[in-house]
């Protein structure tokens, strides 16, 4: 039904969908492709080079005791922080593909692993939107810190292997594939994937121009966060809580683009959960960076209170939990 609703809009209003078409055609040249397609084009190549098992347990020995992803998890976790939205959704689906991680870790990361990357942070809404780079760089440590509490939060009971990162590298230097099939498949695959992304994009920048938001810039942001974080700019300073909360939303353009770039083999409802809590804290961060002293008390004892509750959600459906479960009924029985 909405569907036709949507066509029927199109129909109604051409000349406002082909201006949002062409914005949206604009944003995908100037600042999706350039800044999305080499980060995937890179990942893709590092995870079917079977690099990413060194480089994974390399970022194993750091990440992990603070997160407690898997080393692959972590490649997984630094694709994204780096390459931005759809990066990190694409080298999730690239791992559980090869076998890498499992589909429960696979949902898992995807709660945390789909962020926006520094290039659009730093770039198109530090220096493009609040003309600051300060701001940029302010936004994107928010960013990361907001992941790293959510990967805590979030990730499973997988960090109990013992990987040595000599032992991984021996196995990649046995397991090169040839370099030109490799680059072959991954840039026909990331292609691909920024096609999907860009019709996503395209089509929310029409949808956008024919909706009747106004000055609504929140909820616009909620549908398209460049759109969105471009009109709230325009506000002023007072709205960077709000910019940084939208920007690890990341609006449900780019949530249809991470189902789509999973090809659709994950259950979503971890990856909203995650999306609505990092949003919340990047809000209360950013509070705190901007200097709200009034809400300093209220971000520490929510951020605590995540991490406590993270952690016995953790130990609950941990495997040792289950044994020790199933034991003690076997006892009483």
């Amino acid at each position: 039904m909405l569907f036709f609703v949507i066509c029927a809009c199109f129909a109604l209003f051409p000349a406002q969908v082909l201006a949002g078409a062409q914005s949206g055609l604009a944003l995908c040249i100037n600042a999706v492709i350039p800044s999305l397609l080499p980060f995937m084009l890179f990942s893709a190549c590092i995870i079917k080079s079977n690099f990413s098992r060194p480089l994974g347990a390399a970022l194993s020995k750091v990440l992990s005791p603070i997160t407690g992803m898997s080393p692959d998890g972590c490649v997984c976790f630094i694709t994204g922080l780096l390459g931005g939205y759809g990066a990190g959704a694409r080298a999730v689906l690239e791992s559980y593909n090869e076998n890498h991680i499992s589909e429960e870790e696979a949902q898992r990361l995807l709660a945390f692993c789909n962020n926006a990357g520094p290039l659009f942070i730093m770039g198109t809404v530090g220096v493009g939107f609040f003309s600051s780079k300060s701001v940029g760089a302010m936004l994107f440590f928010v960013q990361v810190v907001t992941a790293i509490i959510c990967a805590r939060i979030f990730s499973g009971d997988f960090k109990k292997r013992n990987i040595s990162v000599k032992e991984e590298w021996d196995f990649y230097k046995k397991n090169k594939p040839p370099i030109g099939g490799l680059i072959t498949k991954s840039a026909i695959e990331s292609g691909s994937a920024i096609i999907t992304a860009c019709v996503f994009v395209i089509a929310f920048s029409a949808i956008l121009e024919i909706l009747p938001f106004g000055s609504y810039s929140l909820l616009t942001g909620v549908l398209e966060v460049t759109r969105g974080t471009a009109e709230m700019s325009r506000q002023g300073m007072s709205t960077l809580p709000v910019v940084s909360a939208i920007l690890s939303w990341g609006g449900m353009s780019v949530h249809f683009q991470a189902n789509a770039l999973c090809d659709g083999k994950f259950r979503m409802n971890t990856y909203y959960v995650g999306k609505i809590l990092a949003s919340m804290i990047s809000f209360l961060i950013t509070k705190l960076v901007c200097g709200d002293t009034n809400i300093f008390l209220l971000t520490a004892v929510l951020i605590i209170a995540l991490l406590l509750i993270g952690a016995v959600v953790r130990f609950l459906f941990s495997p040792k939990f289950a044994r020790q479960h199933v034991f003690r009924q076997r006892r009483h029985s």
